[in-house]
């Protein structure tokens, strides 16, 4: 794989649709943002920073070591009102501002309610750049019972690449994303697969893809991805064993906690 010199961000506070300031919850002592952030560094790909709107978690993941920018969670790299699910025209802003001089050629999107994230999966998003082609990339995992007729899970079509795979990963495949969608009936012929929205970008496709006008597609089925693929922007995928967990919902920090008891 081609040196790259990566940057992560991890945008705090993007998506408060379940419990208010979630990132404060206790997982073992330390607020969960704090376990998100050490992911992030223990991938060991680059360097990462968190962006914080609010007071009381940027003292949080800052105590804890972490380089803490703050950004003005209005001051977005867009001409429309409509902000994407991952945070990606605010990432776009905060990276133009914070690397002015493109000291970093990949930027990494990392979600702040991963605290058990496996850390090579953030790695992993790496092996699908190694194509300068490609503007995004993303992941997938297979799709579990149940998930094909639920319309909360995005589903994937893929274009599979011989002879690309992640070495660490014993079924992992690389490939071209094809469609997304949350109805397998937009899709065609499978095999499908459950995308998880963690992406990574060539650093001059992000400000390209934040300046885009969301697409009908994109604003209809809530695919920040749509936008890209319609656009004409390569997006490749790296397919990993297991969706990581996100914790939106207090029930979910139990499975947080056992899943580090069991990397420790």
């Amino acid at each position: 794989m081609t040196e790259r010199n990566p940057l992560i961000v991890i945008p705090s506070q993007v998506d408060e649709n379940g419990i208010p300031k979630k990132q404060l919850l206790d997982i073992h002592g330390k607020p969960m943002i704090v376990h998100s952030w050490s992911r992030a560094i223990e991938a060991g790909c680059g360097n990462v920073i968190v962006d914080c709107v609010d007071d009381q978690i940027a003292e949080a993941v800052g105590g804890a070591g972490a380089y803490v920018y703050r950004t003005d969670p209005d001051h977005h790299l867009r001409t429309h009102n409509y902000r994407t699910e991952s945070g990606a025209d605010r990432v776009a802003a905060t990276v133009n501002k914070f690397d002015r001089f493109y000291t970093h050629d990949v930027i990494i999107n990392l979600h702040d309610d991963l605290p058990a994230i496996d850390p090579k999966y953030i790695r992993t998003l790496l092996y699908p750049l190694a194509d300068y082609e490609v503007a995004i990339a993303t992941l997938v995992c297979p799709l579990q019972e149940g998930d094909e007729t639920n319309p909360s899970v995005v589903k994937a079509t893929v274009e599979w690449e011989e002879g690309r795979n992640v070495s660490w990963i014993p079924a992992s495949k690389i490939g071209r994303i094809k469609d997304l969608s949350r109805d397998i009936a937009n899709l065609g012929p499978g095999p499908y697969y459950h995308h998880i929205p963690i992406y990574a970008y060539q650093r001059p496709q992000l400000d390209r893809f934040v300046n885009l006008e969301p697409t009908d597609s994109e604003l209809n089925e809530r695919i920040e991805g749509k936008r890209a693929l319609e656009n004409g922007m390569r997006m490749d995928v790296a397919l990993i064993d297991e969706k990581p967990l996100d914790v939106d919902w207090e029930n979910e920090l139990e499975k947080a906690r056992n899943l580090l008891d069991k990397a420790l």
